[in-house]
């Protein structure tokens, strides 16, 4: 046996094993979309079994794309995921160069910065939309009072008051409101995921070339323009792949909406399917099959980004 046959020989169980787990459910996927399958009808129980009878065709899309929600979930997981994308990179980028010189409680700042990561969903999304964003409860309903007290002693001052006589009266956002239920998961996702990029560029930063930058601090460079020609180069591959994996999991997303808004306005792809999934398991299937299309589309130039960063 050559010694090209044999690595591909001790690889072929693996990859059949992959194509099988990754290819079995997708097909499934595909075959529900075109059939009439509900889980409780009692008019027509023949759909209630997933038989090529109920062959639907192309319905079940035609229904999805006519749906109100449907282009709510796309434009809203598309806002989602480049927002949390955005944030993470720039504040992980300015937090690891700021943690990566030294400084006395360096190690515990480190662990203390990277924990949020290690907090599950769901507990996440609670902590965030009870304690901290609620309007009346949360911290956000104590510092906006705490600051509507002040301005108004504030306005009783012999001198000052008549200024802040002309500042109105803060009002607490709601964050379970419709237009701005999206943001609270933004905010909350964003301060979960940030200790990630935030492992990422600092390990990278480690191994940053300090000749270079001894060699510009001589030459007369800035602080700003060592970052520009020297960091911001050398953190390109990590921040192409904290996108790419980030990019993964957000497209998923679905404890965070459940929890802050139940989908009142705020719904993405997996939440669309999740509501379909109760009874219209065709309809369901299909926006499972628009999701993947969604993936791809962003995966192919999240991995035209990634190539063009490891070939520079």
């Amino acid at each position: 046996m050559s010694d090209r046959k044999l690595p591909r020989l001790l690889q072929t169980p693996a990859v059949l094993l992959l194509l099988v787990w990754m290819l079995i459910p997708l097909g499934l996927t595909l075959y529900f979309s075109f059939i009439r399958y509900v889980l409780n009808n009692l008019r027509r129980p023949e759909w209630t079994t997933p038989s090529i009878s109920n062959w639907r065709g192309f319905g079940n899309y035609e229904f999805v794309l006519n749906n109100k929600d449907f282009v709510l979930a796309i434009q809203n997981s598309l806002l989602i995921v480049c927002s949390i994308l955005f944030l993470t990179v720039i504040l992980g980028v300015v937090i690891a160069i700021l943690i990566n010189k030294t400084f006395p409680g360096q190690g515990i700042v480190r662990v203390l910065l990277i924990s949020p990561f290690f907090v599950m969903p769901a507990v996440n999304a609670v902590l965030w939309i009870n304690m901290i964003l609620d309007p009346v409860l949360g911290l956000q309903g104590i510092a906006v009072g705490s600051i509507n007290d002040l301005i108004g002693s504030l306005r009783e001052a012999p001198v000052i008051g008549a200024f802040f006589s002309l500042w109105p009266e803060l009002e607490p956002i709601s964050f379970r409101a419709t237009q701005t239920s999206a943001y609270a998961v933004i905010i909350m996702v964003t301060w979960q995921w940030t200790p990630f990029a935030v492992l990422i560029f600092m390990t990278s930063l480690q191994s940053e070339d300090q000749q270079q930058k001894e060699a510009a601090v001589l030459d007369g460079a800035g602080a700003w323009s060592q970052f520009r020609f020297l960091t911001l180069p050398h953190l390109g591959r990590p921040i192409a792949i904290v996108v790419m994996i980030q990019a993964i999991f957000h497209l998923s997303l679905y404890a965070e909406i459940e929890i802050v808004s139940r989908g009142n306005g705020n719904k993405n792809l997996p939440y669309l399917i999740g509501e379909f999934a109760n009874n219209n398991i065709g309809a369901a299937s299909a926006t499972g099959i628009f999701a993947v299309i969604l993936a791809n589309i962003v995966a192919i130039f999240l991995l035209r980004m990634i190539g063009k960063t490891l070939m520079e």
